[in-house]
């Protein structure tokens, strides 16, 4: 979840993909990359995104976490969201059901 932390702190700091580029010395497609999720974040990255934000790199790493654990619960809002829904269809099911039989 390093990506999405990098992205994050970008987002926050309202800066485009060229930007953070120019800023921590990287190429726009190589950040690109790295926010989709189709480059790993290397310790090199890490320490260009510390100094660049002045953020330490444990800092980063700890909002990766917080952002990893997010998406888990969310993840659970969402499955235990689609489980009232189905319940519920399911109950207005048994009432139609029951009015049409008497």
């Amino acid at each position: 979840m390093l990506n999405e932390a990098l992205r994050l702190v970008r987002v926050y700091h309202d800066l485009t993909q060229a930007d953070v580029a120019e800023r921590v010395g990287l190429s726009k497609s190589y950040v690109s990359e790295i926010e989709s999720g189709e480059k790993k974040v290397s310790l090199a990255v890490l320490e260009k995104y510390s100094a660049a934000f002045d953020i330490p790199m444990s800092s980063l790493l700890l909002f990766a976490e917080r952002v990893d654990e997010a998406g888990k619960a969310d993840a659970i809002r969402v499955y235990v969201a689609d489980k009232a829904l189905k319940m519920l269809d399911w109950a207005a099911t048994i009432s139609e059901f029951r009015g049409a039989s008497r």
